[in-house]
C-alpha cells in the first residue's frame, strides 16, 4: 500500500513478512508485525506529509530464497536512494519485556527523532542490533532502518524456542504492546515532518 506525501520521491518504507512455517500459529513470528502494517493504514488514513509512505508485506522471509524480497529488490532497482527510512516489525508484541526499537544507519536528525520518541513511550525501549529481518536488505541498499521487535525476544534470540514452534500461539502477545508500537510509529512519522 502506498500513501502519497508531497515529496513522493522521498518515502518511508514499513515492512512486516507475512510467512509463516508449518506447525506453528507465528503468532509473533510474524502476524503481530502484520496487525502493526494494518493498525498503520488506519493511523495514518489522513497523512498529508511530505513524504510517501509504503506498507509492505513481505512473503518468503523464512525461505530460504526470499523471494518477496528478492521481488522488492528488483521493482526498486534504482530508487533506494529515496528511502529516507525502514521501519521493519518482526517479532513485536511479546508478553514479556517491552518493545525495542533498534536504530541502524540513521541520519543524526532522524536519530534524534527515534530517541524523543522512546522517551515519551515508557514500555519503548532502545533495541539492541540484531539483522536477522527485512530491514537487513534495506541497511545493504544503504537505507538508514530502525528495527521493532520484542527486547526480550531479541535478547534471547538465540536461547529461546517459540518462533517456529506451536508455543508462537496468541497466548504469548500482549496486545497493548502491538498499539503502542504502531502509536509510536505513527507518531515517529509525524516528528520527521518536523525541521527534516
Amino acid at each position: 500500500t502506498k500513501k502519497k506525501g508531497k515529496n513522493t520521491k522521498k518515502r518511508i518504507v514499513i515492512t512486516a513478512h507475512i510467512d509463516a512455517k508449518a506447525g506453528t500459529p507465528g503468532a509473533i513470528d510474524n502476524a503481530t508485525g502484520i496487525t502493526v502494517l494494518l493498525l498503520l493504514s488506519e493511523l495514518l488514513k489522513d497523512y498529508k506529509g511530505k513524504y510517501g509512505i509504503e506498507l509492505v508485506a513481505f512473503n518468503g522471509e523464512d525461505y530460504y530464497a526470499v523471494p518477496g524480497q528478492m521481488k522488492y529488490i528488483e521493482q526498486n532497482e534504482g530508487k533506494f536512494e529515496n528511502i529516507i527510512l525502514n521501519i521493519n516489525i518482526d517479532g513485536a508484541g511479546y508478553k514479556e519485556g517491552l518493545s525495542g526499537f533498534s536504530a541502524f544507519q540513521l541520519p543524526e536528525g532522524i536519530q534524534n527523532k527515534l530517541t524523543e520518541v522512546i522517551q515519551n513511550h515508557p514500555d519503548i525501549v532502545e533495541g539492541l542490533s540484531w539483522f536477522q529481518g527485512d530491514h537487513s536488505i534495506f541497511l545493504q541498499h544503504g537505507c538508514p532502518a530502525v528495527a521493532i521487535s520484542s527486547n526480550w525476544l531479541i535478547e534471547n534470540i538465540e536461547s529461546q524456542n517459540i518462533t517456529h514452534t506451536p508455543k508462537d500461539n496468541l497466548e504469548i502477545v500482549n496486545y497493548r504492546r502491538i498499539l503502542e508500537c504502531a502509536l509510536a510509529i505513527k507518531n515517529l512519522i509525524n516528528s520527521l515532518e518536523e525541521n527534516h
